[in-house]
């Protein structure tokens, strides 16, 4: 009866220390992720949405005139 307890400690002990675990790790990749969207939506709205587009225009100095 006493290692029946013993090895039930053990079990309940393990898989309550796995399921912690999983949870903190789970928790910590969360908090990151919303670290990480918010820098990028900060970094968003320090750009001053302008779009700069360069086209090189070949078409003088292939033609024939």
């Amino acid at each position: 009866m006493n290692a029946y307890v013993i090895i039930v400690s053990i079990v309940c002990i393990t898989t309550t220390g796995i399921v912690i675990g999983t949870t903190v790790i789970f928790a910590i990749l969360a908090y990151l992720k919303e670290k990480a969207i918010l820098k990028h939506k900060n970094n968003f709205k320090d750009n001053n949405n302008e779009i700069s587009i360069t086209v090189d225009d070949d078409r003088n100095n292939h033609s024939k005139n």
